[in-house]
This record gives C-alpha cells, sequence and structure tokens, in this order.
C-alpha cells in the first residue's frame, strides 16, 4: 500500500471509527457536522464518467455503490468503497479520486480533500474538469495560489465558461480580484 493510500485509508477508518463509537449518533450533532461539512458545489457526475467508465463492470459497480453512498451522506463507507478501488487496482483514475476528494469534502475533511483533489489533477484523464475541482477545493482550503493557477487554466483552454465564470467570482470575493 502506497503512502498516499494509507493516508486515504487512515481517514476513513478514523470516520467510521467516530460512527462506530457513537458520535455521530446525535441527529442534531450530525446535522450539525453535515452544514459545516457542504462544500457548496455539487459534485457533476456526469462528468466522471470518461476515466470511470475504463474500469472493469466489478469496480464500475463499486462505484455506482460509493456514488450512491454519498448521495445518501454515507461519507465513510463511500470513501471505504473508493479507497479499495484506488490502493492497487486503479491509483491513477482521476474519477475515483474526484470522487474520494468529495467524499472527503462532504465528511468536512478539508485537507484530505485537497490532497486528494491535487492527485486527481495529476492523474491522466481528468482534463478541465478536474482543473475546476481542484481549483474549488483549494477555495475551500484557503489556497490562494492555487485557486489562482487553476482559474488561469481553464481560461486559457476554453470552455466551461459559467463555471470558470463562477470559479472567478468566489476568488474575487474571498481574497479579492485576480
Amino acid at each position: 500500500m502506497s503512502r498516499a493510500s494509507a493516508g486515504l485509508s487512515l481517514a476513513v477508518g478514523a470516520l467510521l471509527g467516530l460512527l462506530g463509537a457513537g458520535c455521530a449518533t446525535d441527529t442534531k450533532l450530525r446535522e450539525s457536522a453535515g452544514a459545516l461539512a457542504r462544500p457548496g458545489f455539487e459534485l457533476d457526475y456526469g462528468r466522471l464518467s470518461g476515466p470511470l467508465a475504463k474500469l472493469p463492470p466489478p469496480d464500475q459497480n463499486a462505484v455506482h455503490d460509493a456514488i450512491r453512498l454519498i448521495k445518501d451522506g454515507d461519507h465513510a463507507l463511500a470513501l471505504a468503497r473508493l479507497s479499495s478501488l484506488m490502493d492497487q487496482k486503479n491509483p491513477q483514475n482521476s474519477s475515483l479520486r474526484i470522487l474520494a476528494s468529495y467524499a472527503l469534502l462532504q465528511a468536512g475533511n478539508l485537507l484530505g480533500a485537497f490532497q486528494e483533489a491535487e492527485k486527481a489533477h495529476e492523474a491522466p484523464g481528468g482534463g478541465m474538469y478536474a482543473c475546476w475541482f481542484l481549483g474549488k477545493v483549494a477555495l475551500l482550503n484557503g489556497n490562494k495560489e492555487v485557486s489562482e493557477r487553476e482559474l488561469r487554466h481553464l481560461k486559457r483552454a476554453g470552455g466551461m465558461a459559467a463555471e470558470t465564470d463562477e470559479l472567478e467570482k468566489e476568488i474575487g470575493r474571498r481574497f479579492g480580484p485576480a
């Protein structure tokens, strides 16, 4: 297991441990944690389909299960499913990394989400969506340099005009004009 995979496994284990210990069973606590962890944007699952289509059918089934778990709010279980796919079989699949990053973000782990978003950005097949996603996660982490760098990538590449404009506005609101 790689060092990065070990870190993700540790994060998944910690989340499962908190859930198992009853720390997140109180409804008010869950609602509060959910409100803090919401990333402020929805994941466009359709934009992840290219790299996911390259997975073998059993792995695609596991991904569909992980997506369902994310949508249902079971982020720790989704991360467990995704980490098993990323550890050995598909460590360079950008869409798996984006899904894991989003689940970490939903669970309130901003740093882990940023690290996975960077891996997704560097993996083959991520394209402009990986740039946009990293820019959004960097913004949530307060990382002006990376969010502005990804905005420049998006502007140069063209496409995703509405998303690029919105990211630019968000960066301006957070840090001032780029």
